[in-house]
């Protein structure tokens, strides 16, 4: 059966063409399908998204094929790591860690839209993110 996920990656403006490259020779993924995004706060690298197809019966390595790349999940315009989203519906639900219901907490995606939420150490960072191509 196969299986698709969402990675993210952070590449460097000049590298971003090579990426582009690799994509598409290796994994047959069309420049269309890549979307970059640019970090407000930081320019030094674009934060390229794509997503990938895979047998789950056969072991993917992703840190072997993609070592910058994280997966990823989207809700509208607001892009979010599954740590993070936990450590965000830890810090709305007000409750200690591990006595959150994490299914009962109601996210306002409103408010984070053109957000990427990650775990940066072991702070909850928001960046502020505009697609550019």
């Amino acid at each position: 059966m196969e299986k698709t996920i969402l990675l993210a990656s952070f590449i460097f403006p000049e590298r971003v063409n090579w990426f582009f490259s690799y994509l598409e020779v290796k994994f047959n993924i069309p420049k269309n399908k890549v979307f970059g995004y640019q970090n407000i706060d930081d320019e030094s690298k674009i934060i390229m998204t794509f997503k990938i197809t895979y047998q789950e019966d056969k072991p993917l390595n992703l840190k072997d094929l993609f070592p910058n790349a994280f997966p990823i999940h989207k809700k509208g315009d607001a892009l979010y790591t599954i740590n993070a989203l936990n450590k965000l519906i830890d810090h709305i639900g007000g409750t200690s860690i591990g006595n959150t219901d994490y299914k009962s907490v109601k996210i306002n995606w409103s408010d984070y839209q053109n957000k990427l939420i990650v775990i940066n150490g072991k702070e909850l960072t928001f960046l502020t993110i505009k697609r550019i191509f």
